[in-house]
């Protein structure tokens, strides 16, 4: 599905003065940024980058950790936003790509390419291993 069509089944609804969804999206992502925040202000100590805090606030507040609680589930993912959030998210992953383009220090890379191209080969091969675990764990769950 493209985004137009995700468009129109979110904004171009028949009930136009239905607040509900867009309230409850604006709740989830307020509280997405200050959970993030929180963990950029402790990972900066360690040297990580803004989008690392924002994808391990991602997956705690997702339905993998968080939402997991079925009263957290109830109140935060309501079933009348769900294309806002597919919206949401379609757009977004445009706008975070672009976050981790800029955080990237092409001048780094090319004075150090061989550093460069071993740390991003075991970061390859580390988010395979670590995406294979978590795959078998969720399945066995």
């Amino acid at each position: 599905m493209d985004a137009a069509q995700f468009a129109k089944r979110a904004i171009c609804q028949k009930d136009l003065f239905n607040f509900n969804p867009i309230i409850t999206t604006g709740m989830q992502a307020a509280r997405m940024l200050v959970i993030s925040r929180i963990f950029h202000l402790i990972l900066t100590p360690s040297g990580q980058p803004g989008p690392v805090a924002n994808i391990i606030a991602g997956l705690v507040l997702g339905p993998s950790l968080l939402c997991k609680i079925k009263k957290l589930q109830e109140f935060f993912i309501r079933s009348s936003s769900i294309e806002y959030y597919q919206l949401l998210t379609f757009n977004f992953r445009v706008i975070f790509l672009f976050l981790i383009g800029l955080d990237t220090d092409v001048p780094y890379m090319r004075r150090n390419l061989r550093l460069a191209s071993t740390l991003a080969f075991e970061g390859i091969i580390a988010c395979t291993l670590f995406g294979a675990a978590s795959a078998i764990a969720i399945s066995i769950y």
